[in-house]
């Protein structure tokens, strides 16, 4: 059944009329900004119920009844876009004369080419939430609650319509709305869409999430006057691996500051066509930006532009060019007042200096994977309703998960729990996991050969430092680089580092693989293989001792450029590339030298490790305390 209200436009508003309106204001505000202005826009509806509403909505917006010219013509339209199969002669004969149009969609209408053509504006109906039905209510004169509020932001705008009757209640309303809900056959909740997400809500965000909630404040403080637009940050840059919920953290924030969001990137910029287009798509988005401010730009993959300084680079001249473009838009003459700037990238060693300056994107932070607490409270944000009470599984198989993997899981959970009828538990998350393999037994020797060599190591380099080592007794069966081994020491960065300290981190770093050497004659593939390894991080050391540091034979500085600046640095250098195996193998013979002398220690505590899966400490400080292996160097 179809609720039709076409032609009913002077029917009085309710409540779900209302919240339509709301919505469609805030898809289209800076269109109805000016009375003078000239659009046709696109909305796409979540739901094909509610078509009918959002067109009643829109028409009593635009005044449809009473928009006409002086010989009679109307010049305004709302209809569905499926309307509009007609040839490209009968769409200009429509719109001739139509000055103001707002079409809408499904996310399966197909739009005809020639309709495409003349649309100016799309956007996507976000779904209608707790405070719009509050405020509808308060403009209806209706009494409301919290709870009710909560609940109608889960039915459709449609199943809201048919329960309004003259003279009933809101809390009626509910009632015969959740009796609706109780029926077998009825339709499932509608979970919170991802643009009702408030930064509050989500966990994992470290120094980002407080950046944001003070920006939240800045921006009401600024609303009110209370402060000026000079003292609102201008922007930030996240940084994190994919996953890591970069473009969830720019929605959250827009939803708590209650603005809007524009989203652009570099390859959606790049698509428009050649460098004129590219440059006239950017400046358009920042133009969005400033027609809706106050509002929040989010321009991903930012790394894509690259850096000025990368000369060797084959398309310098174009990127320059584009940066440039990019600095004119972040830092106008005129200034961007009520824009803020959000950039994501998973590399900002690759980023141009310049737009990291104050006063165009003030701030980098990273997010990194999440620990285990932001896990957990990753999985019951996604959980809401699951009853979670024993996570040990759970946390032992993400560890190295990202949002994103964490999302993708409770998806796979709430699907169990369907094909069942039952409630979400740790069963079914534990049901969703990846299986686990366990390690042999001569797998875990030499796992805990490896970490005993870094903690003995470190042990002796960095004596107060350590603080535990732990193994895992078995590893996901999932594709992917996953921890399986820790030595964990305690923070020791000295402000001003010198070459011994970064020699010191590569020797520790490559004490696993020397500890392999020494007991098994060779090493195994978990020293290597992955930007979170061991052998690759002491590769990046020993480059910046040479390249950034001026630790080598040459007193040079570079930053490198691309995704991974260290890697091509090496590349296009066959010279750097010697210095580093240098390096290398100085700190892995340093570390041989130190296991040699504590072979018996290194066994002993490997084979503890082994059965315990982890040691403190003292257990390392009382291994190493056992006499030299006889015939080596103490």
């Amino acid at each position: 059944m179809t609720l039709k209200l076409k032609g009913r436009d002077t029917l009085p508003q309710n409540l779900a009329t209302v919240v339509a309106s709301f919505g469609i204001r805030n898809a289209i505000r800076h269109l109805l900004r000016r009375p003078d202005s000239s659009f046709v826009a696109l909305i796409v509806v979540p739901n094909q119920n509610d078509l009918d509403i959002y067109q009643f909505a829109a028409r009593r917006l635009l005044n449809v009844v009473n928009a006409l010219d002086d010989d009679g013509m109307r010049t305004a339209l709302v209809d569905v876009a499926s309307e509009f199969t007609r040839s490209s002669t009968d769409l200009l004969s429509t719109f001739y004369f139509v000055r103001r149009a707002i079409l809408f969609c499904t996310e399966e209408t197909e739009i005809s080419s020639e309709l495409a053509l003349l649309i100016d504006f799309r956007a996507v109906m976000r779904p209608p939430s707790p405070s719009d039905f509050r405020v509808a209510a308060r403009q209806l004169d209706l009494r409301m609650t919290d709870a009710d509020s909560d609940f109608l932001a889960t039915k459709s705008l449609h199943e809201l319509r048919l329960a309004i009757r003259p003279g009933r209640s809101v809390g009626r309303i509910v009632c015969q709305l959740k009796a609706l809900s109780t029926d077998p056959d009825s339709p499932p909740v509608r979970r919170r869409d991802k643009g009702d997400v408030r930064l509050e809500d989500l966990a994992g965000y470290g120094q980002a999430k407080d950046w944001g909630l003070q920006l939240a404040q800045d921006i009401g403080d600024w609303k009110r006057g209370a402060i000026d637009w000079a003292d609102v940050d201008r922007g930030i840059l996240l940084s994190g691996p994919p996953g890591s919920g970069k473009t969830t953290f720019a929605r959250a924030l827009a939803s708590t500051c209650n603005i809007p969001l524009v989203h652009a990137s570099y390859a959606s910029w790049q698509a428009r066509g050649h460098q004129g287009d590219m440059l006239k798509a950017m400046r358009k988005s920042f133009s969005d930006a400033f027609a809706k401010r106050p509002s929040i730009l989010f321009i991903d993959e930012f790394d894509s532009f690259g850096d000025r300084g990368s000369i060797f680079d084959q398309h310098h001249d174009y990127k320059r060019q584009v940066i440039n473009g990019l600095l004119e838009c972040l830092d106008p003459i005129d200034g961007r007042e009520g824009v803020i700037v959000i950039g994501a990238t998973n590399n900002a060693d690759a980023i141009d200096p310049a737009l990291l300056r104050p006063g165009r994107i003030d701030k980098l932070v990273s997010i990194s994977l999440p620990d285990d607490e932001s896990r957990q409270a990753i999985l019951r944000f996604h959980l809401p309703d699951a009853s979670l009470r024993d996570l040990g599984a759970f946390l032992k198989a993400s560890e190295g998960w990202s949002g994103a993997d964490i999302e993708k899981l409770a998806r796979e959970a709430r699907r169990t729990a369907r094909a069942t009828g039952s409630k979400v538990t740790e069963a079914e998350v534990n049901a969703a996991l990846p299986p686990m393999l366990s390690f042999t037994e001569e797998e875990r020797y030499r796992l805990a050969v490896h970490e005993a060599g870094h903690a003995i190591v470190g042990h002796e380099v960095r004596p107060e430092t350590l603080v535990r080592v732990s193994i895992n007794s078995e590893r996901p069966s999932a594709a992917g680089w996953r921890r399986i081994g820790l030595t964990e020491f305690r923070n020791s960065d000295p402000s001003m580092a010198t070459a011994k300290y970064y020699s010191d981190n590569i020797t520790i770093f490559l004490a696993g693989m020397a500890a392999e050497r020494i007991v098994f004659g060779d090493h195994s593939a978990a020293a290597g293989g992955d930007p979170q390894s061991d052998l690759f991080i002491a590769t990046d050391f020993a480059t910046m001792m040479e390249r950034r540091f001026g630790f080598g034979d040459e007193l040079l500085s570079e930053t490198g450029s691309g995704r991974l600046p260290l890697e091509n640095l090496r590349r296009g250098d066959p010279n750097l590339r010697s210095a580093v195996q240098r390096r290398l193998k100085a700190g892995l013979d340093h570390a041989t030298e130190i296991l040699s002398a504590k072979q018996s220690a290194l066994e002993a505590l490997a084979s503890l490790l082994s059965e315990q899966l982890e040691l403190t400490a003292e257990d390392v400080r009382a291994a190493c305390s056992l006499p030299p292996t006889e015939g080596s160097t103490p």
